[in-house]
């Protein structure tokens, strides 16, 4: 009997809509997705009273549910939508009444240091800068920090301090007007009361379980104390189903994963060829920590099932999406190839989380992998976005391939065809082709850009895409290429598959 998941996702990109369905394929299991009018659109609210309704009525085995998109309408009108406490809360009453186990997801509100206002209130293009500044200040105070000293610290307190008294006459940054400042701490406390209780939800058994997250976090600012606050919250509550830990549009994807497995837990090791206690950008944790949280949301334990290999940031300040680099390093990537062969060699699972630089895929990585025959052998492979992004990609998708081996449900060719997927698409586009496009629409790559339907480097965009030949995935192509919020940041394609049953070491 097939599994039949009910999937609320965080918005209708492909990473939250598409990803979860592709992982479940490869168990041999299905997603279904309420009908697209109750979903967002870029900074259009979804309808929650028809999700809710949807999540009432849909048949399945277990939901997944993204509760942002439940009580605000999406990811984006989480941070803009003037909603209270007791209407989002009200909104996810209606957990209470899923026939079916719900496992959620909700997040920790972001502070990007950027004037870009997109997928942000309207006041972040004049202001988005210096209130990353000011939510830097103000964890920094309430963890007994001088707020002066600079952000690039080592490490990372388990637990921030509260808050003192003398945090009401905190004089942040003057440049950010008192309607603004009050405006964006009051957004950050009323989803703050949210999250705890979300946590109140699987405490009293409307919840399966809860994965918090968080996108874009520094080691210092508002985001990180939230977590640290929740994060103690779930230990005081003594609750092994809640994970807290970086990341969010690979949130529901990780809790996809929790459901596969069945409750039998898939055993991981994590390994790497350079230092774990490195702390990639975006993050506020050594990347070992990300990845031992990352499996925790998938409901994964310490074992052999999987060896989960790592590829560290290079901490040269290069980013794939604001600052590609000309080069990256060769020597790193061959230790990593040499690790992941001998691995494969001692007939290991193997899953490579590619972190080297952030929003895209080490190409050193890539060819270092496919010059040794490799690619196609992995049981998973990510390197997209942040680190939490990856690393929770690439575990959820080596759990599909336990479960379903373990269940006799493993779908050969929805392996082949997701691994491709993220090949194609965090080394292909993010790391090649999204520059090309940049470059001749003469975008700004600090800013989201516009690219309406029908332009010409959309052509350009499929052409790359198409012509991309990776060792080991022949019959595969790549079409139906489009940019699913018309911005150049992320990509959309559909791949064909004209091989015979796909083979590979999974």
């Amino acid at each position: 009997m097939t599994l039949t998941l009910a999937l609320v996702p965080l918005d209708e990109r492909p990473a939250c809509a598409a990803l979860p369905r592709e992982i479940a394929a490869v168990a041999g299991a299905r997603v279904l997705l309420p009908p697209p009018s109750a979903l967002p659109r870029v900074r259009r609210a979804g309808d929650t009273a028809a999700l809710a309704d949807w999540l009432r009525s849909v048949r399945c085995d277990a939901a997944v549910v993204a509760l942002e998109t439940l009580g605000y309408g999406g990811l984006i009108a989480s941070r803009t939508v003037p909603a209270t406490v007791e209407e989002v809360a009200g909104r996810w009453s209606a957990l209470r009444e899923v026939r079916a186990p719900v496992h959620a997801v909700t997040l920790v509100t972001r502070t990007p240091d950027s004037d870009d206002a997109m997928e942000e209130p309207g006041y972040w293009s004049a202001h988005g800068p210096a209130l990353h500044r000011l939510s830097a200040s103000l964890h920094r105070l309430s963890a007994g920090q001088d707020a002066s000293r600079p952000s690039d610290v080592p490490g990372l307190p388990d637990v921030p301090g509260v808050p003192s008294a003398q945090g009401a006459g905190i004089p942040g940054e003057p440049e950010v007007p008192d309607d603004v400042r009050g405006d964006f701490l009051r957004r950050r406390l009323r989803n703050h009361a949210l999250n705890l209780t979300a946590l109140g939800l699987l405490a009293d058994g409307t919840l399966e379980s809860l994965v918090i997250g968080a996108d874009d976090t520094a080691v210092w600012g508002l985001a990180t104390a939230e977590l640290g606050w929740l994060r103690s919250w779930a230990s005081w509550l003594g609750d092994g189903r809640v994970s807290v830990r970086p990341g969010a549009d690979e949130a529901v994807s990780t809790l996809v994963a929790r459901v596969l497995s069945g409750g039998t837990p898939v055993g991981f090791s994590v390994e790497a060829a350079g230092p774990l206690d490195r702390v990639a950008p975006y993050e506020n944790m050594p990347v070992e920590r990300t990845a031992l949280g990352q499996i925790a949301a998938c409901g994964g334990v310490a074992g052999s099932d999987v060896c989960l290999v790592v590829h560290v940031p290079d901490q040269s300040g290069a980013d794939w999406a604001v600052a590609p680099p000309a080069a990256t390093d060769a020597r790193a990537a061959e230790k990593v190839a040499a690790l992941v062969e001998r691995l494969l060699g001692e007939g290991r699972r193997v899953a490579v989380a590619d972190c080297g630089q952030p929003n895209g895929a080490d190409p050193a990585l890539v060819a270092a992998l496919a010059g040794r025959g490799l690619l196609h052998r992995l049981t998973a492979y990510a390197g997209w976005n942040t680190a939490g992004n990856t690393i929770g990609t690439a575990v959820a998708h080596a759990v599909a391939v336990v479960a379903g081996q373990r269940a006799g449900t493993f779908d050969a060719r929805a392996h082949r065809r997701l691994l491709m997927r993220r090949l194609v698409e965090d080394y292909g586009y993010m790391t090649g082709a999204r520059a090309a496009a940049r470059a001749r629409l003469g975008s700004d790559p600090a800013r989201h850009d516009h690219v309406p339907a029908g332009h010409p480097v959309l052509r350009e965009i499929a052409a790359a895409l198409d012509g991309l030949r990776l060792p080991g995935f022949a019959g595969l192509r790549v079409s139906g290429v489009g940019l699913p919020w018309e911005r150049t940041f992320e990509v959309d394609f559909d791949i064909t598959d004209n091989s015979e049953e796909g083979d590979g070491a999974c």
